[in-house]
């Protein structure tokens, strides 16, 4: 599997359960579902923020491989759901990284 993750900060103008709801609505639902290859998406709600600029929370999208998550970063449906996004995330704040998940305790131990 591949995974893409996100870090995401709210626009100013927005609070935080109104970025949240925004980000977990049917609106962003129904566009992030059409992303060629995804098969899981998991968000990770911040549930009392540390401090005004933390992160509000961090998206997993998952996808069978390199290839596929690839192909999806340079769909058409991608940029739709960013541009979605942008309407309640700050986008220069808010970042992608690819990551490698190592599980090190559990059943499913990788390491």
């Amino acid at each position: 599997m591949a995974k893409l993750m996100f870090v995401l900060y709210r626009r100013a103008n927005i609070s935080h359960e109104q970025a949240l709801a925004e980000w977990n609505g049917p609106r962003h639902s129904s566009i992030v579902s059409e992303i060629p290859g995804l098969k899981r998406w998991v968000q990770n709600h911040v549930t009392v923020l540390p401090h005004e600029t933390a992160a509000d929370g961090i998206g997993e999208l998952w996808f069978d491989d390199a290839d596929a998550l690839e192909r999806a970063m340079n769909s058409p449906e991608m940029t739709a759901a960013a541009e979605d996004a942008g309407t309640f995330l700050d986008m220069q704040r808010t970042y992608a990284v690819v990551v490698d998940e190592k599980t090190v305790i559990g059943a499913e131990a990788t390491v």
